[in-house]
């Protein structure tokens, strides 16, 4: 058996080094139940790339492409087990859907992932947090069987038969932002500084003689959203990131009926979104 990462996900634990673990490395299938809540769990889709980190026998890549119609890539270190499963996708007829790589999960390229899932021992979903948090694109679903990421909140924690978490990987939006819009009748300009902390943000305008909080704060993906009040009014924000931008609608007024106009962001300072 090899000693970095085996055959994992979906149908078995993954092993580290017996330093790393200290434990024994079982062997653990996933049942065709649990396969299906994760994929179900990630609202996967035909338009989907899914990726399984320690792919074991392919099941989960397999049910993804002829469940849900999307492709998958499975990752796996064992030579065997990528070739069995490229057999099994064969015998199910999703060959052309299903791709399996023999891959180190730890240093293997998944950037084109639009969905991730995971299951592994937690020494290794806490030395691949980071790295996922980094490298995947705003937006993509992780979702975690039986052991979630240690400091990371999940979206969602789901318990049928296992315990299945999912993350949404969000844009960068720590730092400094220049924030513009003509809400309200005049141009408004604004130092807009956010912290971050994985999906969780705070933060605050600046304004003469002090600061307008950054209320009801959200991010998911590139999804982002807050509320500015200024004189006695709530000013609601929903926008995209791109990168070094955020733009959106803003609206405002009292009552069912509100106001809206266009409003944007650039970026002016970066910072850490971990």
């Amino acid at each position: 058996m090899p000693f970095a990462v085996c055959a994992a996900l979906a149908w078995n634990l993954s092993c580290a080094t017996a330093a790393e673990l200290d434990v024994p490395t079982p062997y653990v299938p996933s049942t065709r139940l649990n396969v299906d809540e994760m994929l179900r769990l990630a609202n996967v889709g035909p338009r989907d790339v899914v990726y399984d980190l320690g792919s074991g026998d392919g099941r989960v890549v397999i049910a993804a492409a002829r469940d849900y119609g999307a492709r998958g890539v499975g990752l796996d270190i064992d030579a065997a087990l990528v070739r069995q499963s490229a057999e099994n996708a064969r015998r199910a007829g999703v060959a052309d859907r299903a791709v399996f790589r023999e891959a180190d999960i730890l240093t293997a390229d998944v950037k084109d992932a639009s969905v991730v899932t995971l299951y592994l021992l937690p020494v290794l979903v806490r030395r691949l947090q980071d790295r996922l948090f980094s490298e995947l694109k705003p937006g993509t679903r992780i979702i975690a069987h039986e052991y979630g990421f240690p400091d990371w909140q999940p979206d969602r924690k789901v318990l049928i038969s296992k315990t299945f978490y999912r993350y949404t990987v969000p844009a960068r939006v720590g730092g400094s932002w220049q924030l513009e819009t003509d809400a309200g009748g005049h141009h408004r300009a604004y130092e807009f500084n956010l912290e971050q902390r994985y999906q969780r943000i705070k933060g605050a305008a600046s304004v003469t003689g002090g600061i307008l909080p950054a209320f009801e704060a959200k991010l998911s993906g590139d999804r982002i959203a807050f509320i500015l009040v200024e004189d006695d009014m709530s000013y609601r924000y929903e926008g995209r990131v791109r990168d070094d931008r955020m733009e959106g609608v803003v609206r405002w007024g009292y009552g069912p009926r509100l106001n809206e106009t266009a409003w944007h962001a650039t970026r002016v300072v970066s910072m850490g979104r971990g």
